[in-house]
């Protein structure tokens, strides 16, 4: 599966929403931004209506693209994470089968334990989808 399509980006979006209790918003962006897919935890009030969360699609991806300039020095970003008093955010760069770039945009429970669930869940169900 890829993410040509706006239904198998969806697709995605809904498998990592059931990975862990803690995720709250799964997302795929294009490199312009365009969020291409999103789902919600079930049950969930975001706290971003649907404008502000295109916007917000729109300045994670222009940030990480702003953090490619290093990467002959730091290495590939695997992801980027932002903690708010209200969540936790995290942008991880995705390659598709067509080599066309996207971005995997999340938010979290506050107290959770990001670094454990991306690590742990996240970035290994990327790898076993987009094996590079």
């Amino acid at each position: 599966m890829d993410l040509f399509s706006q239904d198998s980006a969806k697709v995605h979006c809904d498998r990592i929403i059931q990975l862990d209790d803690s995720i709250r918003f799964a997302g795929i962006a294009n490199s312009m931004g365009t969020l291409i897919a999103s789902s919600y935890r079930m049950q969930l009030q975001p706290l971003l209506n649907d404008d502000e969360t295109k916007l917000y699609a729109m300045q994670a991806v222009l940030r990480a693209e702003l953090r490619e300039d290093f990467q002959k020095n730091m290495g590939t970003l695997i992801y980027s994470v932002g903690k708010y008093d209200k969540l936790l955010r995290a942008t991880i760069p995705l390659i598709g089968f067509d080599y066309k770039k996207f971005y995997l945009l999340l938010s979290l429970d506050v107290e959770s334990d990001a670094f454990s669930i991306l690590e742990n869940k996240v970035v290994l169900y990327l790898k076993n989808e987009f094996p590079k």
